[in-house]
């Protein structure tokens, strides 16, 4: 059951606790306008674009909403410009080091919230990103972090979805790898946790390992993206070797639990 509020209370102490992220790793590299805060139009977003929609026949088209949330229309317009407009391009490692960022952020929050977690990929980077421990420092559960900034701005053009629902990005070929060691190494649930930074819609949300077998089983709307520099590196023998993912899916954001959720799945 969606708890809107104790939700976006959570995702504001997580943004508080995580502000050295922006402070001080992203001080030197290009942002949008609202990327790690969270204002009055947020709130209002995640109201209406998550918590009064109960399935994914429900969504509301963007046009619409812009007649009902201040600014929005607005703060999509610059958002589109700023997203469609090419940038830098991806550089993997750099993706790996702020990936770590916010994993050490929840790890951290967890803590303090009395959840004992850590990573679990020190030594088998197969393994998910963290591990929740009950009190005898048995493992109970496990964390798949992924932090979302970029909407997919031609989501309703290339999947027929509404951006803020569309584009919860996850690589096709490394989920099938990793639900592969999932189901056959850890006999714990696993919960793939998106921590969502769109320009309107900002959260924490997540999946259950079983959700994500369904959707990759029932063949889910899939995209496959252009090749980015990022996505290679060069060998030794100068032979460009690809690291990264072309093929993306979209779980559909209103099948997703909320943070309030999360943290009382975790702590049982």
């Amino acid at each position: 059951m969606k708890d809107a509020d104790q939700s976006i209370k959570l995702y504001k102490q997580l943004l508080t606790l995580s502000s050295h992220i922006k402070d001080n790793f992203l001080k030197n590299v290009p942002t949008f306008e609202n990327q790690l805060s969270y204002d009055e139009i947020n709130r209002v977003c995640y109201k209406k674009m998550y918590a009064e929609i109960a399935d994914r026949e429900g969504v509301r088209p963007l046009p619409e909403l812009y007649g009902e949330i201040d600014g929005l229309k607005e703060l999509y317009s610059r958002a589109r410009k700023y997203y469609l407009t090419p940038r830098n391009k991806s550089v993997k490692g750099l993706d790996v080091q702020l990936g770590n960022k916010f994993d050490e952020a929840m790890i951290d929050f967890l803590n303090k919230l009395g959840i004992k977690a850590s990573r679990a990929d020190t030594k088998n980077k197969r393994l998910p990103d963290i591990m929740i421990l009950d009190r005898t420092r048995n493992i109970k559960a496990y964390i798949e972090m992924k932090y979302h900034n970029a909407p997919f701005m031609l989501a309703w053009n290339l999947l027929g979805r509404e951006p803020y629902e569309g584009s919860i990005t996850m690589d096709t070929k490394k989920l099938e790898k990793q639900l592969i060691e999932i189901e056959s190494e850890l006999e714990r649930p696993v919960y793939f946790v998106h921590w969502v930074d769109f320009p309107d819609l900002k959260g924490i949300f997540f999946n259950t390992n079983e959700q994500i077998r369904m959707y990759l089983e029932e063949d889910s709307e899939q995209f496959v993206r252009k090749d980015r520099d990022g996505d290679f590196k060069e060998t030794i023998y100068a032979i460009r070797k690809k690291v990264g993912y072309s093929e993306k899916f979209y779980p559909p954001l209103h099948e997703m639990g909320d943070f309030s959720e999360l943290l009382n799945n975790l702590k049982k």
